[in-house]
């Protein structure tokens, strides 16, 4: 008899670990990416991101924000109206603060990890190169686990990220200020805000200049990206990618401007899937 509640007990436990865990890893063992340019949250990507997470806890990390305190508690209800049971907020307040074994298992025991808007330097200033960044791409690259991120929040998740500063007014090498994103994207770069800001210059710069596609999202507007290297739009607003892998990129040697033939430009709304590793779209 006290095997039989042993071995039920047993089962009870294998149950509940399995429903507070992250939807099981693909293959290669990364997870969703849920991008947001900004501005409303799209409430389909909201949704498909709590999804991913199943019982976990979604963890809200407001680093990049000028006012964290309102920030944090501003998307945890957001999260919760959408129908997350677990949600929580952590505000790092430095890289000191980002190596403490209290914060570095709060942010490893996350289904979700979500980064609020703000400044993205600032967020890297506090978290890059320290366990917790370590932490978020484990989430991501091994767990199969979610990360998601808005404004600042998403520029951070490509390996190179765009500052916000810089000249914009041409299109030459160098003219674009980048830094060392979270990583958790190496093969393109993310930009946002993109058409309400008018911020073609910048992304196309840096696409011809780094020889990667890059993804320019709008206010109102989320991608999710998944393990296949597609991903899906939602939001009122468009999603353009400029792709410069089989351009004919050229460059001026006296004044450094840049040009290119052949430049794979897609403009995509919601509703549509995009493949990365071939160009297309899908509906």
């Amino acid at each position: 008899m006290g095997n039989r509640w042993l071995n039920m007990w047993a089962a009870l436990q294998l149950v509940l670990m399995a429903a507070c865990a992250p939807r099981s890893a693909p293959a290669d063992g990364r997870g969703m990416l849920m991008i947001i340019g900004g501005g409303a949250k799209p409430d389909a990507a909201i949704a498909s991101f709590i999804d991913h997470c199943g019982e976990g806890t979604i963890l809200v990390i407001p680093s990049a924000s000028g006012v964290p305190l309102e920030t944090g508690p501003e998307a945890v209800a957001l999260f919760r109206e959408h129908g997350a049971s677990a949600v929580d907020w952590l505000f790092i307040s430095d890289s000191l603060m980002a190596t403490a074994d209290s914060v570095i298992s709060r942010v490893s025991s996350a289904a979700g990890i979500f980064f609020t808007g703000g400044v993205q330097t600032r967020l890297m200033e506090r978290i890059g190169g320290t366990p917790v960044a370590d932490a978020v791409r484990d989430l991501y690259l091994e767990k199969g686990g979610a990360v998601g991120g808005t404004s600042a929040g998403a520029a951070v998740m490509s390996e190179i990220m765009i500052t916000g500063d810089g000249d914009f007014t041409a299109i030459r090498e160098g003219a674009v200020e980048t830094a060392a994103g979270l990583g958790l994207l190496t093969s393109c770069i993310i930009d946002q805000h993109f058409i309400m800001r008018s911020r073609h210059n910048r992304l196309m710069t840096l696409t011809l200049e780094k020889r990667l596609p890059g993804i320019g999202i709008d206010e109102s507007t989320a991608i999710l990206y998944y393990p296949d290297d597609t991903f899906s739009v939602s939001g009122e607003g468009s999603v353009v990618v400029y792709d410069p892998r089989r351009a004919a990129v050229s460059r001026d040697g006296r004044t450094g401007l840049l040009g290119a033939g052949d430049l794979q430009v897609t403009v995509l709304y919601a509703g549509q899937r995009y493949d990365m590793n071939t160009g297309t779209i899908s509906e």
